[in-house]
């Protein structure tokens, strides 16, 4: 029995090692990919939770940004309210002084320097205060990954965090004197008799925006950013300095200054859409039809009919004001919720600015260069 087993080895010797040598290769094979299988499952479990992990820290970092810039944004609108305060003029007004021409024409260069003012303060607040927060969550999420030294602690994050308030106070100071120096130099020659279409208060407000962007004594607002965030601080941490530095080659990117002139323009956009509104409720254009104009009544060719002129349609492109009867109205843009989604210009600035698709990528695109390891 055993000689025959022997001889049939002897026999299908070759033909058993080649087996034999399959299925051990076909073993180590499928352990071998088991073993990888495990591991990429692994790699990718772990990645998911990492992008998982990444996803909710950006997120929160998120919602403190936009927590923070509508916090900072109010103070900022009433510091600019304060600084340029027009409530005293109204009162004097009321009062018939002799010198109300002067007053009216005082309350003009405020109430323009006021809007432009908003306009470039909260334009750059949004800017900054999503630079500097995406960056400092960038930096705060490598040091939940590396259990290493931390790149930054809770004193400097302070620190670092604390330049935003010198745009609040002396940068908002310094920037408004610069819009009203501009304002006055487009709008004094502007007579407060002149009839204003809504073509003509656009083009005042891009008169502003060019000479301010012009402005070669005291520079750009735009591209001193970095002057109203750092202009008048003492660096002597080694490690906030280079925080400092890396902000403000951001700050000074031609992609920044880009969306902050972008984010001006369409700001300006909106309050000319406000005001457009004024023109279309409160001016009605006499046309050729009518004849008399008797309270609500209106007689046209002859034929009375009711009502016609809260009918009547307004094209606000042709429709004009005297410029002293509309500053009251563009006054209310402050003061009253007049704006759309019963807001005022300061609310209404701050929203859209918040939700601004080119703002929110610059703030992801930030945290994604400063939080990758």
């Amino acid at each position: 029995m055993f000689s025959n087993f022997r001889n049939y080895l002897n026999r299908h010797k070759k033909k058993l090692l080649v087996t034999g040598a399959v299925f051990g290769g076909l073993y180590l094979l499928t352990s071998y990919a088991q073993r990888k299988l495990r591991e990429w499952q692994e790699n990718e479990a772990k990645k998911f939770f990492e992008m998982t992990r990444k996803k909710q820290h950006f997120e929160s970092t998120e919602r403190t940004c936009n927590q923070t810039i509508l916090s900072l944004s109010k103070i900022v609108s009433e510091s600019i309210l304060n600084l340029l305060n027009t409530e005293e003029i109204v009162q004097k007004l009321q009062e018939n002084p002799d010198n109300k021409l002067a007053l009216w024409e005082q309350m003009k260069i405020m109430i323009f320097t006021r809007i432009c003012a908003l306009v470039y303060a909260l334009c750059v607040l949004q800017v900054t205060l999503r630079v500097q927060l995406n960056i400092i969550g960038g930096y705060l999420y490598r040091d939940s990954v590396h259990e290493t030294e931390s790149l930054i602690d809770s004193e400097l994050q302070a620190k670092y965090l604390s330049l935003c308030h010198h745009f609040v106070g002396k940068g908002v100071e310094d920037l408004v004197k610069q819009i009203e120096k501009a304002v006055k130099r487009v709008m004094d020659p502007v007579s407060l008799k002149k009839k204003i279409n809504l073509r003509e208060m656009e083009q005042m407000f891009w008169s502003i925006q060019t000479v301010l962007c012009t402005d070669t004594t005291e520079g750009d607002p735009v591209q001193k950013m970095v002057h109203f965030l750092v202009g008048h601080t003492e660096l002597n941490d080694a490690k906030l300095d280079t925080i400092v530095k890396e902000t403000m080659d951001i700050l000074e990117s031609d992609e920044v200054q880009s969306i902050t002139m972008s984010s001006v323009s369409r700001s300006f956009s909106s309050v000319i859409d406000e005001i457009a509104n004024l023109f279309a409720t409160k001016s009605v254009p006499a046309t050729k039809n009518h004849l008399e104009i008797e309270d609500n009544h209106v007689v046209t060719n002859g034929a009375l009919r009711l009502d016609a002129l809260s009918n009547a349609f307004v094209d606000v492109n042709k429709a004009e004001m005297h410029l002293v009867k509309l500053l009251p109205v563009i006054h209310e843009l402050f003061t009253k919720n007049t704006c759309k989604n019963n807001t005022n210009i300061p609310d209404l600035l701050t929203q859209q600015l918040t939700l601004n698709d080119k703002l929110k990528l610059l703030g992801a695109n930030i945290y994604e260069v400063f939080s990758s390891t």
